[in-house]
This record gives C-alpha cells, structure tokens and sequence, in this order.
C-alpha cells in the first residue's frame, strides 16, 4: 500500500473540486470552471489550513486524509476530512440559505457514494461546526472508505528461514 491513497484521494478531491461548476461558483463567483484551477492553493488547500491574516472575506475548502484503522492485514479504514468555512460577510446567500451549508451539500452530492476513493463507495459519517478563526463560521465534513492494507509484490522473495509447503 505504501499510503498512496493520502496522495490518490487528494488528487482525486482536488479534481472533484475545482471541475465542479456550483462549487467553484460558490467559492469565486467571479470564475467559471475552465480557470478554477487558480483556487488550488489559494482557496482550495488539499491539507489543513488556516490562513494567517486575510485581507477579504473569502470561502476555504481544505481536506486531508488519515487513516484511522488498519483493519488487519488485508483492509485499512482512510478518513477523508473535508473543512469549509467562509467569512462572516460571505455567509449570507442572496438567493437564501447559508454559503457554508450549500457547499457542503454540493461537496457531499459530488463525493458522497463515490467510487473513485478506495474500494467499493466513499460514505458521509459526520458533519460537525467547524470555527476556525474569528469571524470564520464553517463545517467538517468527515468521509469514510475502505482500501487495501498491503498490495502483494511477487517478485519479492520469500525469506530462506519461512517453512514452505
């Protein structure tokens, strides 16, 4: 396995991400999708971040990946963590509702069932506040999958002292 999921799954939300037109809109809505590629890093952080001094009110989406069980030597347990949070001043959508809570609707509707996270579909387990800094309100979005423990290398040998047979 060699915990390439922690790379994999972060690729894979990075892109689930930025190539999503109601996500990028309710991060930027001055971007379409085709240059949401400069939210990566600047908005959309793909490990825990919380900016020091921000100049604007903006909207955040940062996510990780921990591996809370390794279930035996076949299946590992990978927790995908998701953080929104946004501004006080963003928060207020005009057509109604909360900035924070519709983008993790539209996270979850994205992701949520996924199959491209592990084997088989990545599953919602919580969502909790999240309050980063002053005047920043936002949500914790906590996925769970199952993968691979170990991936078998044939071409390893077995060691001269193991009984065979």
């Amino acid at each position: 396995m060699n915990l390439q999921e922690f790379f994999d799954y972060k690729n894979q939300l990075m892109g689930d991400l930025l190539t999503n037109d109601n996500i990028v809109a309710l991060l930027d809505d001055s971007l379409d999708v085709q240059h949401a590629d400069s939210l990566a890093y600047s908005q959309v952080f793909p490990y825990e971040y919380i900016p020091e001094t921000v100049q604007e009110g903006r909207t955040f989406i940062c996510f990780d990946v921990d591996v809370q069980e390794s279930v035996n030597k076949t299946y590992l347990l990978p927790t995908l963590f998701v953080w929104v949070f946004t501004h006080k001043s963003k928060l207020r959508l005009s057509e109604g509702g909360v900035r924070t809570d519709k983008l993790c609707s539209e996270i979850c509707q994205a992701i949520n069932g996924s199959r491209n996270y592990g084997l088989g579909e990545l599953n919602l387990y919580s969502v909790k506040r999240f309050a980063p800094m002053t005047d920043y309100q936002g949500k914790v979005l906590v996925f769970h999958a199952k993968d691979f423990n170990r991936q078998y290398d044939p071409t390893k040998p077995i060691p001269s002292n193991r009984k065979q047979g």
